[in-house]
């Protein structure tokens, strides 16, 4: 447990025993996403496997979602990071991911924006598919308001869009057209996790 977690518990007994709690979870359910629990839940009864996913952000959701997903492409910016899951995938025997390393066009410790003058290769890899092709994104790595406006019209009607840590920002900020519907929202003492359903009828 990081040194910070330990002197914010002093001050608040009752986070370091819901961090502790929460570690306990982790450690008991290895192959779960780092999302809330209540999301994970959400997201097991959401998806079948006629549907296919993008995620920006690999981990251990990687082959969480690909055993719910007919396929899954895998946006990964740290070389380090996508060798271990590509080990890990092959480990599971996962086969339905295509796995991609995309390094940023940024440093990684500039606050990023939800427009760039030159989109960021890591964001605009999803131009690569048609409009409307995704029944789910997930968004949870770098550029994320960015990676969120590029997703939208590429998303199904009726498909769902999941951003993880979204309380680093006012919902209103990640830019989410007023029209979707938030069908999910849940947090535990590491993160929030929000869903979004794009509308049948949408224009995006």
């Amino acid at each position: 447990m990081k040194m910070q977690t330990i002197i914010h518990g002093l001050k608040d007994p009752v986070y370091l025993l819901r961090r502790v709690a929460y570690k306990f979870y982790e450690l008991r359910r290895p192959d779960e996403p780092w999302l809330s629990q209540d999301a994970i839940r959400c997201c097991a009864a959401l998806l079948n496997q006629e549907m296919v996913g993008l995620e920006w952000g690999s981990g251990r959701s990687t082959a969480w979602f690909a055993r719910r997903l007919k396929h899954l492409h895998s946006i990964e910016h740290e070389k380090g990071w996508h060798e271990k899951i590509r080990e890990r995938l092959k480990e599971f025997g996962v086969s339905n991911v295509s796995y991609r390393y995309i390094p940023l066009d940024h440093d990684p410790n500039l606050p990023t924006v939800p427009r760039y003058e030159v989109p960021p290769a890591y964001v605009s890899v999803i131009n690569e598919f048609a409009e409307e092709y995704f029944d789910m994104v997930i968004v949870d790595g770098h550029y994320r308001q960015a990676c969120i406006l590029a997703a939208l019209p590429k998303l199904k009607a009726g498909g769902y869009l999941l951003v993880d840590n979204t309380n680093w920002l006012p919902l209103s900020e990640w830019n989410i057209p007023p029209d979707w519907k938030l069908v999910h929202r849940s947090s535990n003492v590491m993160t929030e996790t929000s869903i979004w359903q794009k509308p049948v009828d949408s224009p995006l």
